[in-house]
C-alpha cells in the first residue's frame, strides 16, 4: 500500500530542486485518512454507533505534449489556461477497516489504476482550433469479488480562452453486476482579477441504472487564488440515488505553490446520505450515515 512516509520522501526531494517557471512533467502523490459512522437511532431494542476506518494512497505522473505556460495566471490552473494536451497515468491503493466491526470480518482491500488524457487542438488557421477531447479508462477492484472497468469520453470546446464546456459520456462495466450508461455536461470558467482569480465549476450528468431509478447528480465547486501561488476553495455535490434518497456533499481545500515547481494540497470532505428507514426492521427507528475524509497531497513539475 502506498506509504506516508513516500509522501514526505517526495516533499524532501522537491524542496530541493531549483524552482522553474515553464514544465512538461508532473508527478504527485496523496494519503487519504477517512471515517464512515453509522448511528442506529430511536430503535426500541438497541441504539448502537459503529466507525468505519479508510486508509488510501494514490501516486500519478502527467506528460504535457508541449511545455507549460505558467504566465498566464496562478500556478495551479497553468494547464487550464494554456490550453495544454495532456496524458497522466494514475494509482491508488486503499484498505477498509472491516475488522473493526466484526471480528470475524476480514479488512477489504481497494486498488485502481488507470490513464486518463486530454487533447485540445490549437495552431494558427486551423478550423477545430479550441476543441478538445478527453479519453480516459480505470480498473477498479473492491477485494477479491468486484471488478469494475470505467471508460469515459467526453467531447468540448475553449468557449473563451477562460471558458470550457465538455459533454461526457461513461461506461460501467462490473463483473458481477451488468454495465450502465452515464451521460454529462461540465462548464469551467476562470475570472482573472488584478492579482489572482477566481476559478469556478459547474456539471451535472445521469446514470441510467437498467431496472431501476437513475442516478442523477448536480454540483458546484470555485477556487479563489490569492496571487499566483495559493488558493482556497469549496465544493458542493447533490446525488439522488434510485429510490430517491440523496446525498449531499460538500468539501473545502487549499492549494500552495511553496516554489513554482513543488505544491502541497489539503482538502477536507465530507458526504451524509439521507437517513435509512429501519420501519420493517425489529425495533424500528433509523439509521444516520456520515463519511468524511481528509487528503494530504503533494506534487512536484519540472
Amino acid at each position: 500500500m502506498f506509504k506516508k512516509t513516500a509522501l514526505v520522501a517526495g516533499i524532501g526531494l522537491a524542496l530541493s530542486v531549483t524552482a522553474q517557471a515553464d514544465y512538461q512533467w508532473e508527478l504527485g502523490g496523496d494519503y487519504t485518512y477517512g471515517e464512515v459512522s453509522a448511528d442506529v437511532k430511536n430503535n426500541s431494542i438497541e441504539n448502537r454507533s459503529e466507525d468505519l476506518d479508510v486508509n488510501a494512497g494514490g501516486l500519478f505522473g502527467t506528460y504535457y505534449l508541449e511545455n507549460v505556460d505558467t504566465s498566464k495566471g496562478p500556478l495551479n490552473e497553468a494547464a487550464f489556461l494554456d490550453h495544454a494536451s495532456n496524458i497522466t497515468i494514475f494509482g491508488n491503493d486503499g484498505e477498509l477497516d472491516l475488522s473493526s466491526l466484526d471480528r470475524d470480518l476480514d479488512d477489504e482491500d481497494v486498488m485502481s489504476y488507470g490513464i486518463e488524457s486530454r487533447y485540445v487542438a490549437e495552431g494558427p488557421g486551423w478550423k477545430l482550433s479550441g476543441w478538445l477531447m478527453d479519453l480516459g479508462y480505470e480498473y477498479i477492484e473492491v477485494g477479491d469479488a468486484t471488478e469494475v472497468d470505467v471508460v469515459n469520453v467526453g467531447i468540448g470546446n475553449y468557449l473563451t480562452p477562460n471558458t470550457t464546456l465538455v459533454l461526457n459520456y461513461e461506461n460501467y462495466s462490473v463483473n458481477n453486476g451488468g454495465d450502465t450508461d452515464g451521460y454529462g455536461v461540465a462548464l469551467d470558467h476562470y475570472f482573472p482579477f488584478s492579482s489572482g482569480g477566481l476559478k469556478v465549476g459547474l456539471d451535472g450528468g445521469k446514470t441510467v441504472v437498467k431496472g431501476d431509478d437513475d442516478v442523477e447528480s448536480y454540483g458546484l465547486d470555485g477556487t479563489w487564488y490569492f496571487g499566483n501561488n495559493f488558493g482556497i476553495g469549496a465544493g458542493y455535490e447533490n446525488t439522488t440515488l434510485p429510490g430517491g434518497a440523496e446525498v449531499d456533499s460538500w468539501s473545502v481545500n487549499g492549494n500552495w505553490f511553496i516554489t513554482e515547481s513543488f505544491a502541497m494540497d489539503l482538502e477536507y470532505a465530507n458526504r451524509t446520505p439521507d437517513d435509512i428507514d429501519l420501519a420493517a426492521v425489529d425495533g424500528g427507528g433509523h439509521v444516520e450515515v456520515e463519511a468524511q475524509a481528509v487528503t494530504l497531497g503533494a506534487k512536484l513539475r519540472f
